[in-house]
């Protein structure tokens, strides 16, 4: 498998992971005692790609305080689709920590293997999650989407379908009573075969509305072998409030200027690991 496609997956699963944990911290009621919570998250892909099949599983963990949210991503492995199948592991020993202010968008990623972090801002007011004091820089473009061009394209648009209903279903996950929504996605440009999205999100209501569980469904149109089942789960939630020092670098690592300075990008001989 080429690097490119580890990078999409490797930043797919922490981009669901990230999405379960903010669409939790905006439902967090007011109170103290429900402003902080961990967890333990874990991912499962299942998904067939022209090459054959693919299989990902990721292991993370996750603090939140206030609007800062901290995800450790413990452990990822890769499987096929080349043959014979092999099993991956791009990411270095101890793995990355990441933290993101909901409220500014500011981010800080730090790697325990090269003891670096990086600071960045992902658009609103500028921030940031480190303690150290910001480094003046030039301005940079917008980094958003363009509008105009988001318009001048939708002529091409042959499909377009969205819809979001609130399900009857009150299944208790884990013990815990869940409100459901169903979610529906379908978009096909011309030219092209529509891409159809399922999912289900369940949120705990005694727990605030954190996210218990995402399950997405991915479907290519007839002539697309690309299908994809996406899992994301919470467990061993707690909620208490995380000290302060959680969410910065630990003491003795380098602030760098760029995130690949923290990111080690795998390669064919790198990311060619065993698993255990």
């Amino acid at each position: 498998m080429d690097c490119s496609l580890f990078l999409r997956l490797r930043f797919a699963g922490i981009g669901l992971i990230l999405l379960c944990v903010a669409l939790g911290s905006d439902a967090i009621a007011e109170p103290a005692d429900t402003r902080g919570a961990s967890a333990h998250a874990t991912l499962s892909v299942q998904a067939t790609v022209p090459k054959g099949e693919l299989a990902v599983n990721g292991q993370a963990s996750f603090e939140r305080r206030d609007s800062l949210v901290r995800i450790d991503l413990q452990a990822l492995s890769l499987t096929g689709p080349s043959k014979p199948a092999t099993t991956r592991n791009p990411l270095p020993p101890g793995g990355y920590t990441i933290v993101v202010d909901a409220a500014t968008r500011a981010y800080t990623v730090w790697s325990p293997s090269k003891r670096t972090y990086y600071s960045g801002q992902g658009g609103g007011p500028s921030a940031s999650v480190s303690p150290a004091t910001p480094t003046p820089t030039a301005s940079e473009e917008p980094s958003g989407p363009n509008l105009s061009a988001i318009l001048a394209s939708l002529k091409d648009l042959r499909q377009f379908a969205v819809s979001l209903s609130l399900s009857p279903d009150k299944t208790p996950i884990d013990g815990h009573p869940t409100t459901n929504f169903d979610f529906h996605f379908t978009r096909q440009i011309k030219g092209k075969d529509p891409v159809e999205l399922l999912g289900r999100a369940s949120f705990a209501d005694d727990l605030g509305g954190i996210p218990l569980l995402v399950v997405l469904n991915v479907r290519g149109g007839p002539s697309s072998t690309l299908t994809a089942q996406v899992r994301v789960a919470l467990s061993d939630v707690t909620q208490k409030v995380p000290p302060k020092s959680d969410f910065v670098p630990p003491s003795g690592y380098r602030k760098v200027s760029s995130l690949f300075d923290v990111i080690i990008i795998p390669t064919r001989t790198s990311a060619g690991s065993q698993s255990p």
